[in-house]
């Protein structure tokens, strides 16, 4: 009996689905899987995880911009914001960018797109008043700072924390 010209793609399609299968199967780790029931796949290994955090984040940091804002650099390193990096707050973020010069080398410049976050939503991952955060911090160079955290539900909630703040001194406008 012949075989009728419509079941070649249908044997086609079958056979490149149980090719891409055994593919799966023998190249692709185990731990790359999908989490949380999502079904799509995560961007790493669950095996480099500990890499991935113990990876140092790299900022151009306060003395690249330094060199062009000595004045803001040397207000924040006075306050209790001198570990907060500068891409913490101008980097590239939802709100409008700006073409900001910058100089690596004598003979190399380019644009970077940077924008300002001053949003509350910024403030908040330091400052919120959560139960696991400590009250005091340690690392600071003047020794132990206290935080101040803040129950953003009602602490001046609908305006923005730069309203009233200027975060290069950590204090009152």
């Amino acid at each position: 009996m012949k075989m009728s010209h419509a079941w070649r793609p249908v044997i086609l399609v079958v056979g490149a689905a149980v090719f891409l299968l055994i593919f799966r199967t023998i190249y692709v780790p185990s731990d790359f899987t999908a989490k949380n029931g999502d079904y799509k796949y995560q961007w790493h290994s669950l095996r480099d995880e500990k890499y991935w955090m113990d990876y140092p984040v790299k900022h151009m940091g306060q003395e690249f911009c330094g060199q062009c804002h000595p004045d803001k650099v040397e207000k924040i390193t006075a306050s209790g914001h001198q570990k907060v990096q500068c891409e913490s707050c101008h980097a590239m973020t939802s709100k409008p960018a700006t073409k900001h010069p910058v100089d690596l080398k004598e003979d190399f410049k380019y644009l970077l797109e940077i924008g300002v976050d001053s949003s509350r939503e910024l403030c908040k991952r330091c400052h919120a008043k959560l139960p696991y955060r400590p009250a005091e911090y340690s690392e600071s160079s003047k020794g132990t700072v206290k935080f101040k955290m803040i129950d953003p539900k009602i602490h001046n909630a609908g305006i923005e924390c730069v309203t009233c703040h200027d975060v290069h001194t950590a204090g009152f406008k």
